[in-house]
């Protein structure tokens, strides 16, 4: 009987996930494929991006999920852009060689739980879409993740690590150097993978059964494998990138 129960547990979990998470972790896996296979095959970086001179930068808002607040977010990139000083601020799109969008994405990433409850967890980070303005295409886009652990003061550093860190990305796109610090902070990831945040209550398991069952993990870590493909594309050991 309690194997029985188990395993009518584990397929209620399964069917929740399917409906309710499996179209958004295929979207964001189609885009994790295709920027994995563009570095696999290093493919060129369009020459406008190291080209520019200006830019112009918009906040294309934040899922509801993001760990912070989306505003704080656009002004602490806004203001490391401005301090690394490689592009010059616009204030319309007309004026700019590029246009960057910021979107602060959240996307469910992992689903566990246990007798309280279904929950899913989210991995946040920068998406930065690169456009031409002048023909409107999108030329590159960055997914940097965001980590935030501990306690307030601990999360301000993890977040101010995350705006850092996705400068350093357009850097490389923009063929300019990193400094051994800077290439070091890629690759530095909080250690208790617990503290992500549990975002989404979509069942309770309560009187169903397995004390302590684990009811649905899936082997699915996108921040690990965002980290480890530019680890990749910059032959930074996969030993020596974050979470490895």
């Amino acid at each position: 009987m309690k194997t029985e129960a188990c395993s009518t547990f584990r397929g209620i979990a399964a069917v929740l996930s399917l409906v309710v998470f499996l179209p958004t972790q295929l979207a964001h896996a189609q885009i994790n494929t295709g920027a994995q296979a563009a570095q696999q095959a290093n493919a060129p970086v369009p020459t406008q991006i190291a080209a520019a001179h200006t830019i112009f930068l918009t906040n294309s808002g934040a899922d509801a999920n993001f760990p912070v607040d989306e505003t704080q977010a656009y002004n602490d990139v806004y203001a490391a852009f401005q301090s690394w000083g490689h592009y010059q601020f616009v204030t319309s799109p007309a004026q700019a060689d590029l246009i960057f969008q910021l979107h602060d994405i959240a996307p469910i990433t992992d689903v566990t739980g246990g007798r309280g409850g279904v929950y899913s967890l989210s991995s946040p980070a920068f998406q930065l879409n690169i456009i031409d303005p002048k023909t409107n295409v999108a030329l590159w886009t960055v997914t940097s993740p965001v980590n935030v652990a501990g306690n307030k003061s601990a999360r301000a550093r993890w977040f101010a690590l995350s705006v850092t860190n996705l400068v350093s990305r357009v850097k490389v796109l923009a063929n300019v150097p990193l400094t051994p610090t800077e290439s070091a902070d890629l690759t530095t990831f909080p250690k208790n993978h617990t503290t992500r945040n549990v975002l989404i209550l979509v069942g309770v398991a309560a009187g169903l059964g397995v004390a302590g069952a684990l009811i649905a993990h899936h082997e699915f870590d996108n921040q690990k494998q965002q980290q480890d493909n530019f680890c990749q594309a910059n032959n930074i050991p996969l030993n020596e990138c974050a979470g490895g």
